[in-house]
């Protein structure tokens, strides 16, 4: 298995799973006979609103929309309930829903009685009622397995979401290959006038099963949603920091080889830039000549590897200066093992990415962007 599947089948383990305590029976029980079941079944509903309809909805149990055994630890609950608030296809409701009760042992244990009761109920219902019930809450997994696919794309490939959506010809265009035909083998480029380095990274990804997998994937829901309306405003909430999204108009970087492949190499750095830069305004004026590194008299390379002593060789050094403004900001960023982290890959990679961050890659020649891509690949390989 590559390093690309095992990531990806990490992350859906973490945000998809299928519901083991979720089961339509087979067997058929006469209304009359499950009457008892159902009066348990509306107090239930009285004493925890909405438990209920979520079942009947199709909805998984609650183990089932976060993920979580019925044996998980409150801690783990817990953990479950966030990552699923940032991304799921759930209504916000339920998420609140399942983590109140599955985060209460009392409450846990009422719920695992609803779902058996549940169950039984279900038992009186018709073949035809029970394959609608069953039809949807299949249809939710599905759901819910494509936004976390999504999702995942979207951490990790901004830069292929960021071409298609701004309309750049998609891979297989580039290389004039049919994709319907290309089910299989390896992928080669049946143009000659395409950039040969814009060719090796594109097989690079094509012909990696699992990188073509999550491309082909993208592709096809991201012009599902096209489709549908060729400007769509709901997307760019989703693709971060790219505004309003747009296919009308397939001609981004069409012909434009160097500044393509620049923005598949780079935009994560960009997107890194550009958030810190957002979120950190204060750290611009020492990135340059001076930096907080000079500020309080530090080499950064003597600054050790492990965060204890790095932060007593940091706090050693703040203790021996007269305490100012600019001495406070340098000691309240270095000190901080996250934020030092963040301003070092500023300070490695802020000369290329200034430059590169103000290019207009629709309009930039192929010698400029060349220029700054020579210097970010010395950069990346420590060469700075």
């Amino acid at each position: 298995m590559g390093e690309e599947k095992r990531a990806y089948d990490e992350w859906m383990r973490l945000y998809t799973c299928d519901d083991p305590y979720w089961e339509v029976p087979s067997r058929y029980m006469d209304r009359s006979r499950v009457g008892g079941q159902e009066k348990k079944l509306e107090k239930f509903d009285r004493l925890y609103p909405g438990c209920v309809d979520d079942l009947f909805d199709g909805l998984p149990t609650y183990y089932g929309v976060l993920c979580v055994s019925k044996n998980d630890s409150r801690e783990a609950i817990e953990k479950a309930y966030e990552r699923k608030k940032k991304c799921s296809v759930y209504p916000d409701d339920v998420i609140e829903r399942a983590y109140e009760m599955l985060s209460d042992k009392k409450k846990r244990s009422a719920y695992n009685e609803i779902i058996s009761t549940f169950q039984k109920v279900l038992m009186g219902f018709t073949a035809v009622d029970k394959r609608e019930i069953a039809e949807d809450h299949d249809e939710w997994l599905e759901r819910e397995k494509k936004r976390a696919t999504m999702e995942y794309i979207m951490e990790n490939h901004g830069a292929w979401l960021y071409l298609f959506s701004r309309g750049a010809p998609t891979f297989y265009e580039l290389l004039g290959v049919n994709r319907a035909k290309q089910k299989k083998g390896k992928v080669r480029s049946k143009k000659k006038n395409v950039d040969p380095r814009l060719v090796e990274e594109i097989c690079r990804i094509l012909n990696n099963p699992q990188l073509r997998f999550e491309y082909d994937f993208m592709i096809d829901e991201l012009s599902k949603i096209f489709a549908e309306s060729p400007f769509v405003n709901e997307l760019s909430q989703h693709l971060r920091g790219l505004g309003a999204v747009s296919r009308r108009k397939k001609t981004f970087l069409k012909g434009k080889d160097a500044a393509y492949l620049m923005v598949l190499k780079y935009y994560d750095y960009l997107e890194r830039y550009e958030e810190i830069k957002t979120k950190y305004r204060e750290w611009w004026e020492y990135t340059g000549n001076k930096t907080f590194y000079d500020v309080l008299n530090l080499d950064v390379a003597s600054i050790p590897s492990d965060r204890r002593e790095a932060e007593d060789v940091i706090r050693n050094a703040y203790k021996e200066k007269k305490r100012t403004e600019e001495i406070n900001l340098a000691y309240s960023v270095l000190k901080n093992s996250r934020l030092r982290k963040d301003y070092n890959w500023l300070l490695k990679h802020e000369k290329w990415l200034k430059v590169m961050h103000e290019l207009d890659i629709e309009e930039v020649d192929d010698a400029q962007i060349n220029e700054v891509m020579e210097m970010a690949d010395k950069c990346c390989a420590g060469n700075c």
